[in-house]
């Protein structure tokens, strides 16, 4: 064998042991037992409430009849204000709330709630139309609105947020919408008590792996609350 052979057969002897080495690696790797990563919230999850609706409100819902806060006790259902024209709401509604939707839907006890804070301009024709581009069905997930000065002191005094504010930058208006409002998603359980709130749309720009766990988070806060009498 002449020393070119020699190398040659060097060199293909550590290849195979090279490969050989990672396949056992990856071997080992797969029979070994994963920790089970500990869950954000599960069905022993004491969870504190932040507030409790002690008022109620009469609104108009998507097929134009009227319903009552009061009408979702012994419901566990996600809230977020919206409305028709907010780009951002397009997105968070789509991805974010649909996709919650789409995983509890077929619990009889969970149920979605959108108000608008626009009701002057988004009436039943806008939230009709706005519902039935999410396929959103009537029966467990209510696009509502109502009296403007009604609803907003409601969604202040009661619910606790934040007045709605005017963006004054055309520039900002046109890219984020007209009003500035919270983006949200809350939680209530059955006794219409806020148990959390998770803000997916901020949480897709700070990346990925931060969305994913946001999500995450939520969904498991409401699967925990419905197995929650």
């Amino acid at each position: 064998m002449n020393e070119k052979s020699k190398i040659v057969t060097i060199y293909a002897v550590v290849a195979l042991i090279s490969v050989l080495i990672l396949a056992t690696a990856f071997y080992i790797r797969g029979q070994q037992i994963r920790p089970e990563v500990t869950p954000y919230f599960s069905e022993e999850t004491e969870f504190e409430p932040l507030l409790t609706l002690d008022e109620d409100i009469t609104l108009t819902r998507q097929d134009g009849e009227q319903v009552k806060i009061s009408d979702l006790k012994g419901k566990v259902w996600a809230f977020a204000q919206f409305y028709a024209a907010c780009p951002m709401c397009a997105v968070n509604n789509e991805q974010g709330i649909k996709s919650l939707y789409e995983k509890f839907k077929d619990e009889p006890d969970f149920h979605v709630v959108c108000i608008t804070v626009d009701p002057k301009t988004d009436q039943v024709p806008q939230l009709k139309a706005y519902a039935e581009a999410l396929g959103a069905d009537t029966s467990n997930w209510w696009f509502l609105t109502g009296p403007e000065q009604e609803l907003k002191k409601y969604m202040v005094d009661v619910m606790k947020y934040d007045p709605i504010q005017e963006r004054e930058d055309a520039a900002e208006a046109a890219e984020k919408g007209a009003l500035a409002h919270n983006m949200s998603i809350a939680v209530y359980n059955r006794d219409l008590q806020m148990v959390g709130r998770r803000d997916l749309f901020h949480a897709r720009q700070d990346g990925d792996a931060v969305y994913e766990e946001t999500e995450k988070a939520l969904h498991q806060m409401v699967e925990a609350v419905l197995k929650q009498n």
